[in-house]
């Protein structure tokens, strides 16, 4: 590949049932590898229901003891294999998915000489943090180093979509590396696009979060001046959703925000640090939208961190 974007949906493809059952994926054509053993590292709010659709899919998913015992524990319940380290899931995997907070846990985690040891060189690396394409690369090219496979594949859809198996991913990669392991993406995901090369992926999820960062700003604003203005909430959701200022986010947050329903779905510190990436990937451009939505989100941070990111609207009306 050129290093470029090129957009590429990749098609979902239903596989023929025999008795009941689908039928096995070599037989038509599906990629090269078995892929039925899956090793998984991140079992937080996205993770943990990913891997229970790889479970019902009939993947063989191997998880690590952790602090947090409840996700280990219930995933063993439905069928997982649990190992006393990283590197015991990581030994014979076919397919090793990670879903990490941040740069720094992909660091520590990925390149722990531990883990790169126990994997055959058959492996495939899905990387699914919502990391920086830098951080990206660099675990690229240790793992190329030793002839490992990489894709770079962050989601978007929240945890409904990981819940319902609806996430899209984006893809970075080589296609080839991306059709080997198309039948464990389709497991979670709607939607999966090759966007480009290693890096790619993790860049438009930047830019996508920045989208997202700045649109929940606007609709915080928005929903600010319908209660100042004595809007019902309905009427306005109505009204605005067929008008030039449909916003999916006001659409699918204004419930929340007149509710002060701030139960994470995606966490607010976790929403600053995806546009902190975006900045400081664009930090030789003008971004001032962006600028701005991520000084409200360091600014609220110690009060609404651990809560939903829909939780900036206690910014403009207070929580009440």
């Amino acid at each position: 590949m050129d290093g470029k974007y090129h957009p590429n949906p990749v098609r979902r493809v239903e596989i023929p049932k025999e008795n009941g059952k689908k039928r096995n994926y070599k037989e038509w054509g599906m990629g090269t590898m078995g892929n039925k053993r899956i090793g998984f590292i991140g079992l937080g709010a996205m993770g943990l229901p990913m891997a229970r659709n790889l479970l019902k899919n009939d993947f063989e998913v191997h998880v690590a003891v952790h602090r947090n015992s409840e996700p280990v524990q219930e995933l063993k319940g439905q069928g997982a294999v649990v190992h006393d380290s990283l590197e015991h899931v990581a030994a014979g995997c076919e397919v090793l998915i990670s879903i990490l907070p941040a740069d720094m846990e992909m660091q520590n985690v990925l390149l722990d000489a531990k883990l790169l040891d126990a994997l055959n060189g058959d492996a495939v690396l899905v990387e699914m943090t919502s990391g920086s394409p830098a951080m990206m690369k660099r675990v690229h090219d240790v793992y190329r180093n030793k002839g490992i496979r990489v894709l770079d594949a962050p989601v978007s859809g929240g945890t409904i979509g990981a819940e319902k198996g609806t996430l899209t991913v984006m893809a970075g990669g080589e296609a080839d590396v991306l059709d080997d392991v198309r039948r464990v993406l389709e497991a979670m995901a709607g939607n999966i696009y090759l966007v480009g090369s290693v890096g790619a992926g993790k860049a438009i999820k930047a830019i996508n979060q920045m989208l997202a960062g700045v649109h929940m700003v606007a609709a915080a604003e928005a929903f600010a001046l319908a209660q100042k203005l004595e809007i019902d909430k309905d009427i306005l959701k109505q009204v605005i959703g067929s008008s030039s200022g449909a916003s999916w986010m006001f659409l699918n947050k204004v419930d929340a925000m007149s509710d002060r329903n701030f139960k994470p779905g995606f966490k607010q510190r976790l929403m600053k640090k995806d546009v902190q990436i975006a900045v400081d990937e664009g930090r030789n451009i003008p971004l001032p939208l962006a600028g701005l939505a991520l000084q409200l989100y360091n600014m609220t941070e110690k009060d609404i961190g651990e809560k939903d990111f829909s939780a900036i609207a206690e910014y403009f009306v207070g929580d009440e």
